[in-house]
């Protein structure tokens, strides 16, 4: 999946409470490459600073917290809030409530502003990177949720792997992908896993199929031309809106 020529440079940054993994294909580890990574890993951690500044619901001064204390400014002073704000409605009615932006009652859109955070950072800080002749390919993935590209024309894919809900050690599954976003949920010892062109709806899509039955996600899957895997007593994988194999998962 990469030549001689590709070197993997990796760094990963704490911040929102949560670890952020940043990778650059290059073609070499050269002077000039290495600063790159530098400097887009300052920019990274310095953008994500400002996004936890704005939308941590842990932040007195952020415009969540202002939002949950009844102050309605936040919708009509920030675009981004106010982006955020329609996507958590909209997943709400998409998903018949089964995504709901509310924590005991107060508005709490923290499992959209995490991925949201990685598109982020993934359009303004490093898709420019692809612009430029050292660097093939990108990624950066928070809370194990990813968005990745490679440079048009270059045979590089991106290794992405799905492991068993019961144990992180455990690879089921691993996709091979050069451009787009996986997002996976877990919740009673079942994993659905979504590739999406957004990680934003991945992420979504993740977290209804990781909480209902099979027989409830399939009406959305079919709908919404989902792709991804769900593992439970069964791994059953689906591509662009249809169920595509079913295994039973080994006791």
């Amino acid at each position: 999946m990469k030549n001689n020529q590709q070197v993997i440079l990796k760094n990963e940054i704490n911040q929102m409470n949560m670890n952020f993994v940043l990778k650059l294909v290059a073609l070499s580890s050269s002077p000039i490459v290495m600063e790159q990574m530098r400097v887009v890993v300052a920019w990274v951690n310095e953008h994500l600073k400002q996004i936890d500044k704005a939308f941590s619901p842990f932040r007195y001064d952020s415009l969540v917290s202002k939002f949950q204390r009844g102050d309605q400014s936040p919708l009509t002073s920030s675009n981004e809030f106010k982006t955020i704000y329609n996507s958590a409605i909209l997943a709400q009615q998409m998903t018949n409530d089964i995504y709901h932006p509310y924590f005991a009652g107060r508005f709490d859109p923290s499992g959209i502003v995490k991925n949201w955070a990685v598109e982020q950072i993934f359009n303004d800080d490093l898709k420019p990177l692809l612009q430029t002749s050292d660097i093939v390919a990108i990624y950066i993935a928070g809370d194990g949720n990813s968005k990745f590209a490679t440079k048009q024309g270059v045979d590089f894919r991106w290794a992405i792997d799905v492991t068993n809900p019961l144990s992180d050690e455990e690879i089921t599954t691993t996709y091979y992908l050069q451009n787009g976003a996986v997002a996976s949920d877990k919740s009673n010892d079942k994993k659905a896993t979504i590739i999406r062109s957004s990680l934003v709806e991945a992420g979504i899509w993740s977290l209804v199929g990781s909480n209902v039955t099979m027989d409830e996600f399939m009406p959305f899957v079919a709908h919404y031309n989902l792709t991804g895997i769900v593992n439970g007593q069964e791994e059953i994988n689906f591509n662009l809106g249809s169920i595509i194999e079913i295994k039973k998962i080994k006791g």
